[in-house]
């Protein structure tokens, strides 16, 4: 039996499609490309509070190193930084966390 991976069907065990992974919502269904099964999303988290996230990850960060600098092109550098880094570490905690069941 092959390992299972968390973002992999659990009947066939093929990997879902990492662009499942920008749709998940809580509660959300896929359908698995392999073997067809509809599959419910389990232990996965909402996107609804990336609002929060955003702005601590991109406002927060902009202001105080304009604060510090008092330049425009590095707050907008930092917060396009942060904004980078922020939807990165929400699609790979993701990515690792959501477990699929049929």
């Amino acid at each position: 039996m092959p390992y299972k991976t968390s973002f992999s069907c659990d009947r066939c065990h093929a990997n879902i499609s990492i662009k499942e992974l920008f749709r998940l919502q809580k509660n959300s269904t896929t359908t698995c490309k392999s073997c067809h099964a509809t599959l419910h999303s389990n232990e996965t988290i909402s996107f609804s509070w990336a609002f929060f996230i955003g702005f601590c990850s991109t406002v927060i960060p902009a202001e105080i190193s304009f604060n510090m600098t008092n330049s425009l092109a590095t707050m907008i550098a930092t917060a396009v930084i942060g904004g980078i880094l922020a939807v990165i570490g929400i699609a790979f905690y993701t990515y690792n966390t959501t477990r699929f069941s049929s």
